[in-house]
């Protein structure tokens, strides 16, 4: 039983059965009578639709994605090279060596609370005054408070951790198991790094196509192929304010409809699904009704002022199996074998209707005239 699909792929169906006809050895042929009536019932005319031969010019078939392991040499340089930078909000802890008075302490028997960086990107120490530290790394930190120390501690000998880090977040949205706030740290975070510390994605992520956002740049990665084949070719090291966005998996589908041996939805596979990988699926052209040489692909056209694209093949040319072969299809498209070269318009204009229910309409036509001789 064939899933209720969406008007815009049924109303593409119709259109063409309807409203055309391949002769063999010519191009479409609109009867003239035909096309009066459809300029008399403008809703859906001749002039809306694309017509277009399966040629070898559009049969570029996309080959498979080659998924293996690789190492990520740039990504393991940047890791290693790796130092957080410090912002507002990032506590500080500062020893001086043989100084303890130099700490920030806190309440009586508690630990040093450190040196919060205020709004402007500043510490206040002792001695220093007001030293701005923001966007430094804490090797940069220590080596300014050095000098600074230098002209009153002698060979002041000190260091510098960062004990709360708040200043740099990363955000995850979408098909995530835990899509919340993560905040950077001293550590190298990475892409994979950050969806494992999140849970993991949800069994309806779409894994083959993660959107990292950086400012304003969009960056589509293959989690599939890191997660599963070990490609770290497409993991990458996060910065403050990425978002990443792991959308919810869609499933593409085609129909194939008319004179086959069953009519059926077919799952399009992410490595490609062709004319006759569906052709196949509905048990091939039915040899009694079945017309060869009229096999559709309905689409929706990207032309202004098309409703619909139409590619036509002729499979009884043997060559044509080759191209069936090659021709890839898209979500949502309609394959139909027809019966006969010519079919009725003005039996289309009487079945049309605004909404889906037409469909159940639509098949008692299409079986009317399997069975009209």
């Amino acid at each position: 039983m064939i899933r209720k699909f969406k008007l815009t792929a049924i109303l593409f169906t119709v259109i063409f059965l309807t409203s055309c006809t391949l002769l063999p050895g010519t191009d479409v042929y609109i009867s003239s009578a035909d096309r009066q009536l459809s300029n008399e019932n403008p809703s859906i005319t001749v002039e809306q639709i694309e017509f277009q031969k399966i040629t070898p010019s559009n049969t570029t078939r996309t080959p498979p994605k080659r998924r293996e392991p690789h190492r990520n040499p740039e990504l393991e340089q940047q890791v290693k090279n790796y130092a957080y930078k410090v912002g507002s909000g990032d506590v500080l802890q500062v020893t001086v060596w043989e100084h303890p008075e130099l700490l920030n302490l806190g309440a009586e028997g508690l630990p040093a609370i450190g040196f919060l960086i205020d709004s402007q990107g500043f510490i206040f120490y002792p001695y220093v005054g007001r030293l701005h530290v923001s966007g430094l790394s804490a090797q940069l930190i220590r080596s300014s408070l050095t000098e600074a120390l230098s002209k009153y501690i002698e060979n002041p000998q000190l260091s510098v951790t960062v004990t709360n880090f708040a200043s740099q977040k990363i955000y995850l949205t979408g098909e995530i198991s835990r899509p919340l706030p993560q905040t950077m740290g001293a550590q190298a975070l990475t892409l994979l790094d950050a969806i494992n510390q999140a849970g993991g994605v949800k069994p309806s992520a779409d894994l083959n196509d993660i959107v990292v956002i950086r400012k304003g740049q969009r960056h589509h990665i293959d989690l599939y192929a890191l997660e599963h084949y070990g490609d770290m070719r497409e993991n990458i090291l996060l910065q403050d304010g990425d978002q990443i966005h792991v959308a919810s998996q869609k499933a593409k589908t085609a129909f194939v409809l008319g004179h086959v041996g069953r009519t059926i939805s077919i799952s399009i596979s992410p490595e490609g699904t062709t004319l006759a990988d569906a052709i196949g699926e509905a048990r091939g052209v039915n040899e009694s009704s079945g017309n060869a040489s009229a096999i559709y692909v309905i689409r929706k056209s990207k032309l202004k002022g098309k409703v619909a694209k139409v590619f036509m093949l002729d499979l009884t040319n043997m060559a044509a199996i080759v191209l069936a072969g090659e021709f890839n299809l898209q979500n949502e498209d309609v394959v139909y074998i027809a019966k006969a070269p010519i079919v009725r318009w003005n039996e289309f204009l009487s079945i049309t209707g605004p909404s889906v229910g037409f469909y159940n309409n639509t098949l008692s036509f299409l079986n009317s005239l399997g069975s009209d001789n």
